[in-house]
Parts: structure tokens; C-alpha cells; sequence
């Protein structure tokens, strides 16, 4: 075969393996456009004039109007830190990078849906007395969120499992050192918050050594009423 021939012959199959490459290319392309939406109605919590949308806050959670999504988990381990998602809005944990040791704590307008504070307190080092006001603050209506991180307990008196008991929690009174714990209730609550999970520190059991897996919440929390 002459070298004009072996030339052409090549650039005869550059041109098909070219042809070939951008079809599969507009293929996957349009399967990845394919899964991204198919991603978003599946993951996508925003709802009419209440909520905002934000990736990873309550996924797979579709709520009501006089709803609000929440997502929330207790920190892994001694290495990932808790997080509280509310209205599709991270407040503490993730990307903020402001949740800490102890017992990480959101407090909420259970009418409008403002957050109104978020704090972290050190249950080891800090005065629990620091806790205790802020939890005397509390007014009827208010939405309490709380995740657990490292070991909520060492400062966890009787006083101040009593008022969680009184937003709702009926496994305060039952958290052991380094337990993991997530809670949510309402000030004014009347009986048991279906939003809490406790996962005790068990040697035998434990997914992580001297730690438990991370407890974790997903749910429509209701919108308090006003009389």
C-alpha cells in the first residue's frame, strides 16, 4: 500500500473514531442531565411560600404547609460534629463549622419559622448554669432542636434534664456519657416529641469503638398555632 493510501486509510479512521466518541459523549450528557433531574425531584424540599430550598436538609422529606422539614444528627464519633438542619436552612454543623462538643442547641419562632438563637455548650468544661438560662428563657411556642456531639453529660443535671423532659423528650432522663442524642420539642409541649433518637454507648454494640453511630432525625416538624 502506497504512503498516500496508509494516509488516507487514517485520517478515514480518525474521522469515525471521532464521530463515534462525540455520540457516546451526547450520550452521557444527556444521562447526566437525566439524573440530575431526576436527583432534584427526589431531593428537592422547597414548598409554596414557607420554605426555602438547600441541598442535603431534609432529603426525601416532602412536608406540608404548616410544617417545617427539619434534618438533624448527633456528631460521629470524636471526629465529625453534630448537625441541625431547619426550613432547608443549615443553622449549626456542616459548612458553618459552628457546632461543638457537648449539646448543640437551635431555638426557634414555632409560628414564623425565624431561628432565633444557636449555641454550643460544652457540657465538660462549661458552667451548666450557662444551659439552665438559657433554657428558662424559653417562651410557649418556641421550638427547641438538639444534637448531641463527644459526651452531652458530664454537666447534665437533674434541673435541666427535667425542663427537656417538659418540651418533650422522654429519653433525656436516660443519656449515659458519650451516648448520641437528637431531640426536638415545643415549649408548652403537652405530651412525647416523636422527634428524638438516643443510641446508647455500648462496648458490644458500638459502631466505632469506644463510640455509638450517630442518631439521626428527619421529619415534618408541625408549625405552633397561635390561640
Amino acid at each position: 500500500m502506497r504512503s498516500k493510501d496508509c494516509v488516507y486509510v487514517l485520517i478515514t479512521m480518525l474521522i469515525v473514531l471521532i464521530w463515534c466518541f462525540s455520540i457516546e459523549w451526547t450520550k452521557l450528557q444527556e444521562a447526566d442531565k437525566r439524573s440530575s433531574e431526576v436527583n432534584d425531584s427526589v431531593t428537592n424540599c422547597d414548598n409554596p411560600g414557607l420554605f426555602k430550598s438547600h441541598f442535603d436538609c431534609c432529603p426525601l422529606k416532602h412536608c406540608p404547609f404548616n410544617h417545617f422539614p427539619i434534618h438533624m444528627y448527633s456528631g460521629v464519633a470524636d471526629v465529625v460534629a453534630a448537625k441541625i438542619c431547619f426550613n432547608n436552612t443549615v443553622i449549626m454543623g456542616g459548612i458553618r463549622n459552628n457546632a461543638g462538643p457537648g449539646l448543640n442547641i437551635v431555638t426557634v419562632n414555632g409560628e414564623t419559622g425565624e431561628v432565633l438563637r444557636n449555641n454550643n455548650f460544652d457540657m465538660e468544661y462549661k458552667d451548666p448554669e450557662e444551659l439552665l438560662a438559657y433554657l428558662k428563657t424559653l417562651k410557649p411556642g418556641n421550638i427547641v432542636l438538639v444534637a448531641s456531639y463527644m459526651d452531652p453529660t458530664p454537666k447534665l443535671t437533674d434541673e435541666i434534664r427535667d425542663i427537656f423532659t417538659a418540651l418533650g423528650s422522654t429519653m433525656v432522663k436516660s443519656l449515659k456519657p458519650r451516648d448520641s442524642w437528637v431531640f426536638a420539642g415545643t415549649y408548652g409541649m403537652k405530651k412525647a416529641s416523636p422527634f428524638e433518637k438516643l443510641i446508647q454507648n455500648d462496648m458490644r454494640t458500638n459502631v466505632y469503638g469506644d463510640w455509638p453511630e450517630m442518631g439521626e432525625v428527619i421529619g415534618c416538624f408541625p408549625r405552633t398555632e397561635t390561640e
